[in-house]
């Protein structure tokens, strides 16, 4: 697979911008302060042919940028902000815009300092934005940590520098739908769909979220990153926002990070398949389940992405899981029992589907058979919250740093649970070894098997 590092070079560079201090002076706010039968949405890969290359290096994904033509108008701070101090911690949330039609800026830093009624600097805090495009307005949220305990900020001002060049058809592909706030209880929470027109799949998308009360007025916000978008599709997200009003309308802000990269096409998806899976609602409304992975090509892969959404019936979001799966040998199976956020309170978590976005091509790599036997599993604990597994090296070399994952199946042949570890200790060739790992099922049902993956990663040694 191509994997792509998502990179722009400005032809024409204009002076670095440097922004005036702009000076928040909003005062300090008041602080306010049994398993159900799943419908399955499979969305996993078809069966193509695929042609396996070597990742390359950074890549430019747009070379038509054009020299700046008529007057460029500056970065602006745009629209309300926002700043609340609670205890040593102050919330912000505030919004650059950008106001030319054909000029893209792009790494922009800004600072945000803290002061005190005597105009002395508590502390300041430097961030980053990779692009701001053109006639984009982003939304940032933020939380600046105060050393001294005693310290009262009475204003913020934040800084801000840039590049800028002009740009042609490289815009941000990310829009959101389904966005849905959730109260859960006084721990509210922000869900939605982030959608990729592109037909690129991305890479480590960041989304800020900015909450407003009735009068548009910012009263809270928060933030996530998404580990992949899917190409003309969407990844659904869900987070914990810091509130201190009455929400009435929720803004999104996706966009790409410095980390960002991209796959080109939709060949790949088919590198990994999903055999098996089971995802339910447990008496206390938590998710449980797993899945069983397969690598369906010749080539270990590496750093590979298991994501999961779950719905209620208007298609809201109500979860997420994702797991990654470090290392899959050509051929193979792993079982996944991915650790799923909490669906909010009053949510009814109905459906879901499962993405798993295929890594790194290791060709070198040391084995192309598992080499690890699973002896025995076995329930153990004081509550039966644990299982070990026994399991021996077949290899020739003695090996260290290896994962093992679990999978408990009831008496149907459902999948309702398991969990993971890492066994560190040389293990001799031909020698064996045991491990306790702690597992997450429904206690409700009646055990039917438990089955153990032994297997290497990118780190383990073999010597």
């Amino acid at each position: 697979m191509k994997k792509k590092w998502l990179k722009i070079t400005i032809l024409v560079i204009l002076p670095l911008v440097v922004g005036m201090a702009c000076q928040l002076t909003a005062p300090i706010s008041r602080i306010f302060n049994k398993a159900t039968e799943e419908e399955l949405v499979d969305i996993g890969p078809a069966e193509t042919d695929v042609i396996v290359t070597e990742p390359v290096g950074a890549e430019e994904i747009n070379d038509t940028l054009e020299p700046v033509t008529g007057e460029e108008q500056d970065l602006v701070m745009q629209g309300e902000d926002f700043w609340i101090q609670q205890e040593t911690s102050v919330y912000l949330a505030f919004y650059f815009y950008n106001p030319n039609s054909e000029i893209l800026f792009e790494d922009i830093e800004y600072t945000i300092y803290l002061y005190d009624a005597a105009g002395a600097e508590l502390t300041n805090y430097t961030s980053d934005l990779r692009y701001l495009f053109p006639q984009e307005t982003f939304g940032f949220s933020e939380i600046v940590y105060l050393d001294d305990e005693t310290a009262v900020v009475d204003s913020v001002e934040i800084e801000w520098t840039y590049l800028s060049g002009a740009v042609e058809d490289f815009t941000n592909p990310f829009t959101i739908e389904n966005v849905t706030y959730w109260e859960n209880d006084d721990f509210p929470m922000v869900s939605g769909m982030i959608v990729n027109a592109s037909s690129d799949t991305y890479t480590y998308i960041l989304a800020n979220v900015i909450c407003l009360d009735s009068n548009d007025q910012i009263v809270g916000s928060g933030y996530t990153n998404i580990q992949f978008v899917p190409g003309n599709d969407f990844m659904g997200f869900t987070t914990y926002v810091d509130v201190f009003g009455e929400v009435s309308s929720v803004e999104v802000y996706p966009t790409y990070t410095y980390s960002s990269y991209y796959y080109e096409g939709d060949e790949f998806w088919s590198e990994i398949s999903i055999p098996e899976d089971n995802f339910f609602l447990d008496d206390y409304g938590y998710i449980l389940g797993g899945m069983i992975a397969q690598n369906n090509i010749d080539v270990p892969l590496s750093n590979s992405v298991a994501y999961v959404n779950f719905y209620d019936d208007n298609d809201a979001v109500t979860a997420v899981a994702s797991y990654s799966i470090e290392l899959l040998l050509p051929g193979e199976t792993v079982g996944i029992a991915p650790w799923a956020s909490t669906p909010p309170i009053g949510a009814e978590t109905t459906s879901y589907d499962i993405l798993i976005l295929p890594g790194d091509y290791e060709e070198a790599y040391e084995v192309t058979d598992n080499p690890f036997v699973v002896n025995s599993t076995e329930l153990s604990g004081d509550y039966d919250d644990y299982v070990t597994v026994n399991f021996t090296n077949g290899y020739s070399k003695s090996v260290s740093e290896v994962n093992v994952n679990v999978l408990i199946y009831d008496t149907e042949g459902f999948i309702i649970g398991g969990g993971y570890s890492w066994y560190y200790d040389p293990i001799p060739a031909g020698s064996s070894a045991e491990i306790e790992i702690w597992v997450d099922y429904d206690q409700n049902t009646s055990i039917g098997s438990i089955v153990a993956w032994v297997y290497p990663n990118s780190w383990t040694e073999f010597e």
